[in-house]
């Protein structure tokens, strides 16, 4: 589970998020299956698939297997202990009747009781029963809901809520589709406040990134419900900003431990405050009552691959329902020039309620899909897409920014690089332009002839005769570069050129290097010149990187700036003095000292496992938060003897094992 602290500021309002490990996480049943579900084969069955039903659009229920739809079911184990994943697999291909489906899965969990629940899926409906031999049956219905996700290096870091990149990552193919797909958890071993508020409750986005549970603070007055850094990576595999949805429900427990109830709480309504790197923004939220608490709606966010926390506040939204990203810019139009093009546009139509504060230029070689080769920003009217090849012809997507995101592009502008011709939007007419090669104006005659005596004027001379203006130079390096560590990453800072040579600065590249000098690049990041910091991703954890700012013009590149060094995070360093002891029957307490290095960002959490020999699979396991150093598992065998190891997590990833011996379970 994701560990962040966060503030953030907003009309006086300081919100402090702070999620607590569960204490511990006790052994799976013995005999939930460790891998594949089968299908139940007769009504006393158990840790089985009861049904798998469909509903296409105008059609009846049948079997989803019917449609050439897979149901699976598998155990799966996380940081955050054992999981009871579902899926609904093979959609390519299928038609809009299967795809806008009602699904339903009937899952018998025996004695697994499916409390919390994450999902990828629309309308969700997560419910509990029980069966007829005590089992514990879980019901799913919803629809499948189309993503826009990266697989490619980004991809597990993007998941696990690290990053999705920059304002130029995009999703790709693979990644793309429909997908209905969760997992339950039964939060065995977390603190009886934290079981008790959550059972019941489900998250379920289309975003790529989001924390594995969510956090639950009793003291946290009106803000007690939080997800932390949810986002995606910014751009879908069709060129689209992506937006996405969000729904949340509160079981009734939440409402019991707040001294309230589903309905009071709805009557009073909710504010749902996204908060990223530019702040803390309310978004628009529908409230119900639903299935004994309060199911959130939250239909559209935008917080691409600035991944944002969300906090669900118990007061009146002030947010409308017209809120909402802004429309398209107009008038879009390109000029190819030198290995470039400049492009123009006119402000939206509608701004969706917030003022635009910026626009993102990407330019692509298909008019539709295709691979993104260049990109610039501006916060008014134009800006020039360098890095072009003279000749080639490209697309120019122009699409506009607020706080609430980015909102859809304008229809791409033909310009081939090189040649001066404004090339048209698709479907948007566009005004001809004539040639940007303007005639030569004639030579001017000298006023006066050769015959007749100057002026005794010394001032005088010949109007045909102007003082040529300084050739441009290129500008100087940028000043007082800051770098910003992360987990495979450096936020990279600036101060503008103190001089741009005599020409306007066009946009700045930073370089990370492995050495203080020589050496080739091995990431880079550009801006255009409105800007002052860029990402710097797919960097080595852990390691000193020397990174390079420069400012271009029409003349060139600056030189003689000075490499800025810092190392990104790397995971902790081993715990130390890990040891077991096992005081009552069926009881192991694990013990540990903190490493000596935390990897250049804070422990966030320590994770201790037992198992059967030494690196085998872990048969139980017990977390603890970042300033505890011992935590407890129950439920053991007695009489067993287990190996003990302890790692420590921050926001890079896991520490190596420490390895504490062995410990005998106490009969």
């Amino acid at each position: 589970m994701s560990r962040r602290a966060v503030l953030a500021g907003a009309a006086g309002l300081l919100l402090t998020v702070v999620s607590p490990l569960p204490a511990a996480h006790a052994d799976a049943p013995d005999d939930m299956p460790v891998d594949v579900w089968p299908e139940c084969s007769s009504p006393a069955s158990a840790y089985c698939l009861v049904s798998a039903t469909t509903v296409p659009a105008g059609g009846s229920s049948t079997a989803l297997t019917d449609v050439g739809l897979i149901p699976s079911v598998t155990t799966t184990e996380s940081d955050t202990g054992t999981w009871l994943r579902w899926a609904v697999t093979d959609w390519a291909g299928q038609s809009p009747s299967v795809t806008g489906g009602q699904i339903t899965l009937v899952i018998n969990t025996g004695e697994f009781v499916p409390r919390f629940t994450n999902a990828t899926a629309a309308g969700l409906r997560v419910t509990r029963a029980t069966g007829p031999s005590g089992d514990h049956l879980l019901t799913v219905t919803g629809r499948a809901t189309p993503v826009s996700w990266t697989t490619g290096d980004l991809a597990a870091d993007c998941t696990a809520g690290l990053t999705c990149g920059d304002t130029d990552t995009m999703a790709d193919q693979a990644g793309s589709g429909w997908r209905f797909e969760g997992r339950t958890q039964d939060l065995s071993g977390s603190d009886a406040a934290y079981e008790s508020a959550m059972d019941g409750a489900f998250v379920a986005t289309d975003a790529q990134a989001r924390a594995e549970l969510p956090t639950y603070d009793p003291g946290g007055g009106t803000s007690r419900f939080s997800l932390s850094a949810v986002g995606n990576p910014q751009v879908s595999a069709d060129g689209a900003a992506v937006r996405n949805f969000l729904t949340v429900q509160l079981p009734t427990g939440y409402f019991t431990a707040a001294g309230t109830t589903a309905s009071a709480a709805v009557n009073t309504g909710f504010d749902v405050v996204t908060a990223g790197s530019d702040g803390p923004v309310a978004q628009r939220v529908v409230a119900t009552t639903s299935d004994g608490g309060v199911r959130l709606e939250v239909p559209d966010i935008g917080p691409g691959a600035d991944l944002a926390d969300v906090v669900v506040r118990h007061v009146a939204s002030t947010v409308p329902m017209s809120a909402a990203a802004p429309g398209a810019p107009r008038a879009v139009t390109a000029i190819g020039a030198a290995d470039s093009a400049q492009v123009t546009w006119q402000a939206p139509a509608a701004d969706g309620g917030s003022a635009v504060t910026g626009y993102r230029v990407r330019a692509y070689g298909a008019v539709s899909g295709g691979t993104m080769v260049s990109s610039c920003e501006a916060v008014t009217s134009g800006c020039k897409v360098e890095d072009l090849t003279d000749g080639d012809a490209y697309f120019v997507a122009v699409s506009a920014v607020t706080v609430r995101g980015e909102g859809t592009p304008a229809g791409r502008v033909r310009v081939v690089a090189g040649v001066p011709v404004r090339g048209p939007v698709v479907g948007v007419p566009q005004q001809p332009v004539s040639s940007a090669t303007p005639t030569p104006s004639p030579t001017p005659t000298p006023s006066v002839s050769p015959s007749i005596t100057p002026s005794a004027s010394p001032s005088a001379s010949p109007s045909a005769s102007p003082t040529p203006s300084a050739p441009a130079e290129a500008p100087s390096a940028p000043g007082s570069v800051k770098l910003t560590p992360g987990a495979g990453r450096l936020t990279v800072s600036w101060a503008a050129s103190a001089s741009n040579g005599g020409a306007p600065i066009t946009g700045y590249t930073a370089r990370a290097y492995l050495a203080a000098s020589g050496g080739s690049p091995v990431a880079v990041c550009k801006t255009d010149a409105s800007r002052r910091s860029c990402l710097l991703t797919g960097l080595d954890d852990g390691t000193r990187h020397y990174v390079l700012v420069t400012a271009t013009n029409s003349a060139g590149t600056s030189t003689g700036g000075v490499r800025a060094a810092a190392s990104t995070w790397g995971v902790p360093g081993r715990p130390r003095s890990a040891d077991a002891v096992s005081p009552k029957k069926g009881r192991v307490t694990v013990t540990w000292q903190a490493p000596a290095a935390n990897g250049g960002t804070p422990v966030t959490a320590y994770r201790a496992e037992l198992s059967a020999k030494a690196g085998g699979p872990a048969k139980a396991r017990c977390t603890a938060g970042a300033s505890e150093r011992s935590c407890r598992v129950t439920g053991l065998k007695a009489g067993s003897t287990l190996h003990v190891r302890v790692v420590a997590l921050n926001a890079a990833g896991t520490s190596a094992a420490a390895t504490g011996g062995r410990v005998k379970v106490h009969g």
